[in-house]
């Protein structure tokens, strides 16, 4: 019964918020906390196409998920106020891999970018771009190693 109620509760604010255009399109299938906010662990389903799996907190991708998005990418690893933290894994639809560590959402740390041209960055990252000490190895053999900047 209170599951039941804590759900009607979650619809009534999620129509309220869709009325107001607060809300993003989509669906949300998974568990809420009694302020009517996703939590622990759910799907998320939005209207782009793009669905994420794994822990919530306050409507938050908050945890351990997967977002795959609808072009084919996807990111699996550490969430924080719905962006990457922490450890993760992007595989890119084109073939590129990175995985290392993140903040913010974006590369940042040490981390290892596998190109699908067979080339490999092993190293810092800041905001996404190659920073500091790293070595590429090319797909032809040669290598460069030393201080990187974006």
């Amino acid at each position: 019964v209170v599951v039941q109620l804590y759900r009607e509760y979650a619809t009534k604010v999620y129509n309220a918020m869709h009325a107001s255009g607060e809300a993003q399109e989509g669906e949300y299938e998974g568990e809420y906390n009694v302020a009517g906010e996703y939590e622990w662990r759910g799907i998320g389903r939005y209207a782009d196409g793009d669905i994420y799996e794994g822990e919530w907190k306050a409507s938050n991708r908050e945890g351990r998920g997967v977002l795959r998005f609808a072009n084919g990418d996807v990111c699996e690893g550490e969430w924080k106020a719905g962006k990457m933290e922490g450890r993760g894994v992007a595989r890119y639809a084109d073939g590129d891999v990175y995985e290392g560590e993140y903040k913010a959402g974006k590369a940042e740390g040490r981390g290892v970018f596998r190109f699908a041209n067979g080339n490999v960055y092993e190293g810092e990252f800041k905001a996404d771009e190659r920073e500091g000490r790293g070595v590429e190895r090319y797909a032809g053999g040669n290598a460069y190693e030393g201080e990187y900047k974006a």
